[in-house]
């Protein structure tokens, strides 16, 4: 996961509280990266890789 759930980063740990349904849906999130220097080539190659590794765990 690229950022937590804004309630469990630094800058809101004053507010902190407890959300139970916002962290676990915040660990099922998966954050995929990017660039500006990306090519249409990497674009392609990160879409495929979550889908290949969900083919193998079927």
């Amino acid at each position: 996961m690229h950022y937590p759930p804004n309630h469990l980063q630094p800058a809101f740990a004053w507010w902190r509280r407890e959300l139970p349904i916002t962290k676990h849906h915040g660990q099922e999130i998966l954050s995929l990266p990017f660039h500006l220097a990306m090519t249409t080539t990497d674009a392609a190659d990160v879409v495929s890789l979550p889908d290949q590794a969900l083919r193998r765990v079927r």
